[in-house]
This record gives structure tokens, C-alpha cells and sequence, in this order.
């Protein structure tokens, strides 16, 4: 009986490990993904060549009329500095639509002094400009108003404004452990969370798929002539599991040596030394991260437990919902019949993730707390608070929960998946799937 679970568990591993699609999707679609980060982060910082800006200024608030040079001016014209990327021009009175496309403006902006109150301004373009030349733009017109504001209060200046000025921000610190990351560690613990929702999602469907199509072709008839449904049905779900399971693991190995090459090509390159505030402390990647305020908490995180806890609940999450697709599979023909019965099985996995995302905003709010020890969706929701520090014997616990709930599954899953590999042309009800839970024989 080993021997023939062993072959079924290799056959279903060594089939999908050796397809072209896993290898590109294990091996490069880490690599692809920061790729595409450092594209986005790079395009990002370069121009995108000049923008031409014509702000209209009806009711003049912050432009005047210049005889020397015969244009309308800033009145401050520090507002609004020339860049290589964003130059301004001055008006009273818009441009006509017709006019304006055949100008050599590539954005226009309006505003008469009702901006005092509402804080609002058309922008028309033909194209529309960049974020990152919106967000100057917004940046500048801001400033100019705001000097406009300041100008009308008699007793105040604008330098004496400017000292008073401050922008107030937050940081969040746990009363009693003191701790001021634990927002960007719920982060953290939500993307390990998505990773599995993902796998789950993908290889108990797999799963599916397989079972409808050797049904489909009447392949399982011959099988189970000589292999007990029960040792199908679980050296499936073992063999698709490894499948996921190695590509996790081929994940972690991946993202954390790209991680090591780009901390090294870090210190190498000489950009934390370039930080006057840091020059000469001899940092290297890991002390400049914890000398950064926004990335400290990465620090925080233990990565170890992380991998290990995310592998633990993929283990026993997948096979609690994988035992349930492969008994959708059985119970079906054709896989357009098994949508209505995708539903039930779907429905906690993604209100899972749901919840994982409201979650992300409050970690240790009652929803979060409730979810990680309810087997459905503990899987998902406990990945978010162990980055807080969870005690060890509530994640012992969940994953206890989880383990129970799995055997549990599979057995009356099973029954199922039994009964339904036979069964052909008709699509049964939930009352007959029912009934197959409690045939025994």
C-alpha cells in the first residue's frame, strides 16, 4: 500500500515540477517582480521631459502684472521655481479650447478666488501629466495660496507663518512593550498571508482539474481497479501539495539571496556612506535599515519563524481545502458543473482574505484575534498577527484547530470523493453529497 502511495505522490510531484510553467513561475517570477520594481522605481525618478504650465489666475490672488517683462508674474515667484521637468506661465483669462490644444501648453489651470474656501482648481490637458508633475504642481499652488491667506492677515507675515508652521505626524508605540513598528510588521505578516491564500487557491485547484479530467476520460475507472479511492484521493493531495510547498521554499531561498546581493551591491556602492547624517559611521546594510525610521521594523520581523509558521498552515490549510476541491472534482463531470459547488468551498477561503485586509489596519482588533483561531480561516488571519509577537501557545493552538478540522474534512471528503469518481451524467444535488458523507461502506 506505500509503495503505491509513494508512486502516486511522485507521479503527481515529478509531473508538475517538471513542467516549463513551474520552473519560469518558481525561478523567475521573484527575479521578474523586483525587476519590475526597480523598473517602476527608476522610471519613476526620471522626467518625462518638459511640462508647460499655464495657470490662470482670474481674480488675481497670486500673480501681477510685470511692464518690464509685459506678462502676468507670480507675486512670489519662489512658488513656483523653474525645473527642468515643469515651467510655468501666467494669465488672467483661460484659453479657449481650440486655442489651448493648439498651443504648445500641455496642461492648464484654473482658479478664481473661490479657491480660498474650497481648496480646488481645474487642471485641463490633453494628455494628462504625470503624478509626480500633478503632485508639484499641487505642491507650488498650494504654497502660493497659502501666502495669499497669510498676506491678508495684517498682523501676521509670512516668514513669521513659516516658523510657526509644522506638520504634525504620528508614531504608534504599544504602551506596555513599547513596540513602534507593529504596523509595518502587520504588512509583512499580510503578504506571507496573500502567499498563502495564493498557493491554496491555485494548487487545490489543480487538484480539481486533475480529478474532472481523469474522470472525464475514464482514466480513474482503471485506476481504482487497483488503487483504493482513499489512496488516490490522498496521494494526490500529498504530491500536489510537495508541488507547493517546493515552490514556497524555492521562494524563500530566492528572496532571501536577492535580498544578501542587494544589501551587498548597497554597501558597495557607497550610497549609505553618501548620507551626511551617517558619514563615517561605518554602517553596513543591516545597521542603515535600523538607523531608518520607516524600515527599522524589518529588523523586528523573524523571518525564520515566519517561514516556518506559513509552511506549518499551508500544510494543514491546503489539505483541508484541497480535500474539499478533489471531492468537487469527484462529485462533477465536466468542470463547468462544479462553479456551483466552488462556491461553498471558495467562499471562506476569500472571506479570509478579506478579512486579512481589514485586519492589516488593526492586528489585534477582535476580528483578527476571532479569525486566527477559526480553522477556516486561521491559516490566513494567524500569518497576520505573528509578526506582532503572538504567544507560541496560541499559534500551537490555531494550528491544533486547523490540524483537527483538516482530519476531519478529509474523512467525510473522502466519503465523497469515493462515492462520486463513479458517477456519471447526472450532477448531484447537496442533499445526495450529503448523503455520500455518511456512506461508509
Amino acid at each position: 500500500m506505500s509503495s503505491i502511495l509513494g508512486l502516486i505522490i511522485a507521479r503527481e510531484y515529478l509531473t508538475r515540477v517538471r513542467r516549463r510553467a513551474f520552473l519560469i513561475g518558481t525561478l523567475l517570477m521573484p527575479v521578474l517582480s523586483a525587476l519590475v520594481i526597480g523598473f517602476v522605481g527608476f522610471m519613476a525618478s526620471q522626467t518625462e521631459g518638459e511640462t508647460k504650465v499655464l495657470v490662470i489666475d482670474r481674480s488675481g490672488l497670486i500673480t501681477r502684472w510685470d511692464d518690464g517683462y509685459n506678462a502676468w508674474v507670480p507675486t512670489h515667484p519662489d512658488c513656483f521655481p523653474e525645473r527642468a521637468d515643469l515651467t510655468y506661465r501666467f494669465a488672467e483669462e483661460p484659453l479657449a479650447d481650440s486655442t489651448f490644444m493648439n498651443s504648445d501648453f500641455d496642461a492648464m489651470v484654473d482658479f478664481d478666488d473661490a479657491i480660498v474656501q474650497h481648496g480646488k482648481a481645474m487642471l485641463y490637458y490633453e494628455r494628462s501629466p504625470g503624478v509626480v508633475v500633478q503632485g508639484k504642481i499641487q505642491s507650488d499652488l498650494s504654497q502660493a495660496i497659502e501666502r495669499f491667506r497669510v498676506k491678508s492677515e495684517l498682523a501676521l507675515d509670512y516668514e513669521t507663518y513659516k516658523r510657526l508652521k509644522m506638520k504634525v505626524s504620528l508614531v504608534g508605540q504599544d504602551i506596555v512593550t513599547k513596540d513602534r513598528g507593529a504596523t509595518g510588521r502587520a504588512v509583512i505578516g499580510f503578504v506571507f498571508s496573500l502567499t498563502l491564500f495564493m498557493l491554496i487557491s491555485i494548487y487545490g485547484a489543480q487538484i480539481m482539474r486533475g480529478v474532472i479530467e481523469e474522470k472525464a476520460n475514464r482514466i480513474v475507472e482503471v485506476i481504482i481497479s487497483a488503487v483504493k479511492p482513499r489512496v488516490l484521493m490522498a496521494g494526490k493531495i500529498i504530491g500536489v501539495g510537495l508541488v507547493g510547498l517546493t515552490q514556497f521554499v524555492a521562494f524563500i531561498v530566492i528572496g532571501w539571496a536577492m535580498t544578501a546581493l542587494g544589501g551587498f551591491l548597497f554597501e558597495q556602492s557607497g550610497l549609505i556612506g553618501g548620507d551626511t547624517a551617517l558619514q563615517g559611521a561605518g554602517l553596513d546594510w543591516k545597521s542603515w535599515l535600523a538607523s531608518q525610521d520607516e524600515l527599522s521594523f524589518l529588523l523586528d520581523v523573524n523571518w525564520g519563524v515566519m517561514a516556518l509558521a506559513t509552511a506549518a498552515f499551508f500544510v494543514t490549510g491546503y489539505t483541508l481545502y484541497a480535500s474539499l476541491f478533489a471531492a468537487v472534482g469527484a462529485a462533477v463531470s465536466e468542470e463547468s458543473d462544479a462553479q456551483y459547488l466552488m462556491l461553498p468551498v471558495m467562499l471562506p477561503l476569500i472571506a479570509s482574505y478579506v478579512m486579512a485586509s481589514t485586519a492589516m489596519q488593526d492586528p489585534e482588533g477582535t476580528m483578527a484575534v476571532v479569525g486566527s483561531f477559526v480553522p477556516f480561516s486561521a491559516p490566513v488571519m494567524m500569518l497576520i498577527r505573528i509578526p506582532l509577537g503572538v504567544p507560541l501557545w496560541e499559534v500551537l493552538l490555531s494550528l491544533l484547530g486547523v490540524s483537527l478540522t483538516a482530519v476531519l474534512v478529509v474523512i467525510f471528503a473522502g466519503r465523497v470523493y469515493r462515492v462520486g469518481l463513479l458517477m456519471h451524467g447526472k450532477r448531484p444535488t447537496f442533499m445526495e453529497l450529503f448523503r455520500w458523507m455518511r456512506h461508509r461502506s
